[in-house]
């Protein structure tokens, strides 16, 4: 190995959704929560090529002689996410210890199986990446989008569905690329090329597959500009040395592609493996291994330059652990000397790479809360959806009469289409149910409130007069008859979350001014069953400093948002209604073949 190592810790923000193919089958594609280092390969070797440096590219990427890249890790860091305080520090959360189970099928407490095991009682393992001192779990987000492309064989002219798992935009990761030279002057050197490299190509950074998608956009920047190199795989978590006699345990980060005894990849063999690689460094030691896990996994890629799929090996799985013992003492000179010497093959792809922890205490631990890996927020600034960070805006001026009227379309553009979509759910969610109502009948409700020269408020009083059998002037259409309204007695809407409800009865109460805005506030979108008209609202409301709902609110709405519904609660209500009923005589007139068919009406 080379005289001098070090790690080169880049924080990874994702600009856009980000896909690490799992599988090769290509109609699922289901993310990894880890992004690998071969992908972090790729990419610095495709920012390498279009900078002209092919020189570089061989040296450091095809040789793989100076750098070994690492896989990226969620990042927790102050102030990210809503639900927690957040850390005091930002924090990697790496693949969670084999010896880590919680107890029972719902606790969150959790126990080491090494040292206390207990027979009588069920067991469930930690599958949340954790921090090293086990205080807080990751939750990765990710959205599976479904969409038709065209298939590579096949019938060109026919798309086929295809399903795709990805990471969200806007969280962070990181990794630590370990870096060889010969001496520490040429490790800094190493650094600050790196760095350059990554900073010239700000922008045009991609990570994993999809990219003709809209996929893979990524700022990639290292963790401390002013002091880019670290000495330890990972932050420590406790001590880094230990007496003679103590037990330290040995934490896998990355697949180990390991050897076995009749020389094929073999998961089992990585504890062989851990003692082989103490006594290099500590000739003549007696190394003891008190107990170990090891899962298997596949290992796996898609090679860019020949445009196929790397041959899949068994290796042994992130989170292995091996607790050993020896019968000298191990100083914190001699754990970081051990941690640059990865386990296994293919280590320029981060396999391999582990860390030395203390065993965690005996009894029971305290419950890891989780925390979702966003960018910090630092005080005085707005996070955007892709994870960049700017500067807060001074306090508005609410009685400025242009920013009210901004303000008002802002939030009429941003919920108009939730709401509409929210109406055709409720019909599609009713359509067993509406079978007493017809085409015509629903045309003649959708005549009332579609006057061009009424109001919104005019308009649903007129639905109102209609509905309650009163006689109507002005030339508005005439009330139903008793057959019409005992159809929409017996017809009915499911609201979500709600049993149902006599169309007649659900709509009895609609009327404009006040009775609107009472409508509206018994029968708007809720966040537990539409979210979306919650977040639209809140990612254009100007009172809002981070574009997110808030959670004080059962609605979801900030006080100035719940101020304007007041006062748009007709046109609320009637887009509601509107939409509703065109979606009823959709499913309607679907249902009826007879009237599909030209047959009795």
């Amino acid at each position: 190995m080379s005289g001098a190592s070090g790690y080169l810790p880049l924080r990874y923000v994702l600009a856009d959704t980000l896909v690490v193919r799992t599988s090769f089958d290509p109609l699922r594609i289901d993310s990894e929560h880890v992004i690998g280092g071969r992908a972090q390969r790729g990419m610095f070797a495709a920012a390498l090529r279009r900078a002209g440096l092919e020189g570089e590219e061989r040296a450091w990427v095809a040789d793989g002689g100076g750098i070994r890249f690492a896989a990226a890790h969620p990042r927790l860091e102050p102030g990210a996410d809503p639900d927690l305080p957040g850390p005091e520090r930002a924090r990697a959360a790496y693949p969670p210890p084999a010896y880590l189970y919680t107890l029972g099928k719902n606790s969150d407490t959790m126990a080491d199986v090494f040292a206390d095991p207990d027979p009588t009682v069920p067991y469930r393992a930690v599958r949340d990446p954790i921090t090293l001192d086990r205080s807080l779990r990751a939750r990765v987000r990710t959205t599976t989008e479904r969409y038709l492309g065209r298939a590579r064989t096949g019938d060109p002219d026919r798309g086929v569905p295809f399903f795709t798992t990805a990471l969200d935009s806007g969280q962070v990761f990181e990794a630590r690329w370990q870096l060889l030279a010969r001496d520490p002057a040429g490790l800094a050197e190493l650094a600050e090329r790196v760095i350059g490299v990554l900073d010239a190509a700000r922008g045009t950074l991609t990570l994993g597959s999809g990219g003709t998608r809209a996929h893979g956009g990524v700022r990639v920047t290292p963790v401390d500009p002013d002091t880019p190199l670290s000495p330890d795989r990972a932050v420590p978590a406790g001590r880094r040395s230990w007496a003679a006699g103590e037990p330290f345990d040995l934490l896998l980060l990355s697949p180990a592609l390991v050897v076995g005894a009749h020389g094929q990849y073999a998961p089992g063999a990585l504890a062989g493996e851990a003692r082989a690689l103490l006594a290099r460094h500590l000739p003549g030691a007696d190394v003891r291994v008190i107990a170990s896990h090891v899962e298997s996994t596949v290992v796996g890629a898609y090679h860019r330059g020949y445009h196929g799929p790397m041959a899949q090996r068994r290796a042994a799985a992130p989170g292995a652990v091996v607790r050993l013992r020896l019968d000298r003492a191990l100083p914190e000179s001699l754990v970081r000397a051990i941690e640059a010497d990865p386990l296994g093959d293919r280590v320029t792809d981060g396999h391999g790479q582990f860390v030395l922890l203390d065993p965690p205490p005996r009894g029971l631990l305290p419950p890891a809360p989780e925390a979702v890996p966003l960018v910090g927020r630092p005080d005085g600034t707005v996070a955007l959806p892709d994870g960049g960070v700017v500067p807060a805006q001074g306090p508005l001026e609410w009685g400025d009469p242009g920013l009210a009227v901004l303000y008002d379309e802002l939030l009429w553009n941003a919920a108009a289409g939730p709401v509409r979509d929210h109406a055709r759910m409720l019909a599609r969610r009713s359509a067993r149910r509406l079978e007493p109502l017809t085409p015509s009948l629903i045309g003649r409700l959708r005549e009332t409130i579609t006057h061009p020269h009424h109001g919104a408020d005019t308009a649903l009083d007129e639905l109102s007069g209609v509905l309650t059998g009163e006689r109507s002037g002005g030339g508005s259409p005439k009330t139903l008859h008793d057959r019409a309204l005992r159809a929409l007695a017996r017809a009915r809407v499911v609201p979500p979350g709600s049993p149902p409800i006599p169309v007649r009865g659900w709509l009895s109460g609609i009327g404009g001014g006040a009775a609107a805005a009472g409508w509206w506030d018994a029968n708007r979108p809720r966040p537990a069953h539409s979210p979306a008209y919650a977040a639209a609202i809140a990612a254009v409301d100007l009172s809002l400093p981070d574009g997110l709902p808030p959670r004080d609110d059962p609605a979801g709405l900030s006080p100035r948002a719940r101020d304007w519904e007041s006062r748009n609660a007709a046109r609320l209500c009637l887009a509601l209604v509107s939409s509703w009923l065109t979606e009823t005589a959709r499913v309607l007139r679907a249902r009826d073949t007879a009237h599909v068919q030209g047959g009795r009406r």
